[in-house]
């Protein structure tokens, strides 16, 4: 049977797929600075032929290097902190340098535009769109307040130098500085919710992993304390009257073999009693299963969906389809990283032997996202890639041999898909 595909946005990798798309887009927003220098940067035209040439490679020269500070900078700061202790890392004073050379060679080499906003005046556009390109590198892991400082001396520099230039009033420009804190802060907390957006889920999968790891951890807690419940008794029953058997022994009291008589049968009794508790782990019951699937991949964080109804078979078959679910969950919660998991009950018709009719088989499909790399289990050569859980489909693949059914295992895209057939009872011909 086929089963339903999600849709493609929900495979692109979980938290690498989240930090892979956020880190080129911060590296294209970096790869916009060198455009907003165009203006800046033809304004130069204007001045002589020879003063021309050398503002214009010096101006070119200073924005590629800043482009490439400022997208050495993000890859830094996505990966790790730009501070170490108090001590900034080395990419981020040649970024802060390589600003203030920029900043001083737009006000050294550019001819002011007199009575002209913001956007009309050369110096001012390449000083706001450099402060803003070092403030959104910067924002990618600096603490908000030094982001803050350095976009609001970037602001001075705008509101200082237009009120130098004594060719407009204050109030222009200090609309010119507030435009540029505007600029800065979007390049800013653009970079900043992108960030937060990766920590977050970087902390959701965090918080899936451990609670997978604590469901497991109950799990054994749960085994271990029925365990000691039932041998704990009986061990120290036993302890007890061995050295009251070994005193009667050494006095020459015959009721020291009666003693050891009672041993045998409290050991007897203990082992009849451990056969029991593993029995009833190791025993499966399909109905069960499923519903400790729902609890323990919810508790990993794997949404699950059961299609279907427990059907009507013999004991054998559906412990054997018990088995499969409780194999299949474990490698899930083991082996892979879900988000969504499907199990799926099918009673389908297949075509009797030698073409004598039609009989029926149930179809149990368990289905996953999030296949890692090389973990992928050979089931029919009974080896594994990467993997111990081969030998456990080996183990269901040999379950359902014994009741007549046969065991498929695939990986389909980032998908894997196990599915477990065993033969169900034909249904009686409609009159």
């Amino acid at each position: 049977m086929t089963t339903a595909r999600p849709p493609a946005t929900t495979r692109t990798g979980g938290v690498r797929g989240v930090e892979l798309y956020t880190r080129v887009s911060l590296y294209l927003f970096v790869f916009l600075e060198p455009f907003f220098y165009l203006y800046a940067v033809t304004a130069v035209s204007n001045l002589e032929a020879e003063l021309s040439v050398l503002a214009g490679v010096v101006l070119v020269t200073l924005g590629i290097a800043h482009t490439a500070l400022c997208l050495a900078t993000v890859h830094a700061g996505f990966d790790g902190p730009l501070t170490v202790g108090r001590r900034p890392r080395p990419v981020v004073v040649v970024l802060l340098a390589l600003t203030v050379a920029v900043l001083a060679a737009a006000v050294a080499l550019l001819p002011p535009y007199p009575g002209g906003g913001l956007l009309h005046d050369p110096r001012s556009a390449m000083i706001a769109v450099c402060g803003a390109a070092t403030c959104g590198a910067l924002a990618v892991a600096e603490p908000l307040r030094r982001v803050a400082v350095v976009g609001g001396a970037v602001v001075l520099v705008v509101v200082a130098l237009r009120v130098l230039s004594g060719a407009e009033p204050v109030a222009a420009a200090v609309l010119a500085g507030a435009l540029t804190a505007v600029f800065v802060l979007f390049w800013s907390s653009t970079a900043r919710m992108s960030m937060w957006i990766v920590e977050v889920v970087r902390r959701l999968d965090d918080a899936r992993e451990v609670a997978a790891r604590l469901a497991v951890a109950e799990e054994r807690l749960r085994i271990a304390r029925d365990m000691h419940d039932v041998v704990g008794r009986a061990l120290s029953a036993v302890a007890v009257k061995s050295e009251l058997a070994a005193a009667l022994a050494r006095r020459g009291d015959p009721r020291g073999a009666d003693q050891m008589d009672e041993v045998r049968t409290l050991a007897q009794d203990s082992l009849r009693e451990v056969r029991g508790v593993v029995a009833g782990y190791r025993g499966a019951d399909l109905a069960t299963e499923l519903d400790g699937a729902r609890s323990v991949l919810r508790a990993a964080g794997v949404a699950v969906r059961v299609v279907g109804e427990v059907p009507d078979l013999a004991a054998p078959q559906v412990e054997a389809l018990a088995w499969v679910v409780r194999e299949g969950v474990t490698n899930i919660v083991r082996h892979s990283d879900a988000r969504e998991c499907r199990i799926v009950l099918a009673d389908e018709p297949v075509d009797g032997a030698g073409g004598a009719g039609r009989g029926r088989e149930l179809a149990l499909t368990v289905s996953n996202d999030g296949v890692r790399a090389g973990a992928v289990p050979d089931v029919a050569a009974g080896s594994t890639a990467g993997t111990t859980s081969g030998a456990g489909l080996v183990g269901l693949r040999e379950r359902l041999a014994a009741v007549g059914g046969a065991l498929e295992a695939e990986a389909v895209g980032d998908r894997f898909v196990l599915t477990a057939r065993v033969p169900a009872p034909a249904r009686e011909a409609a009159a």
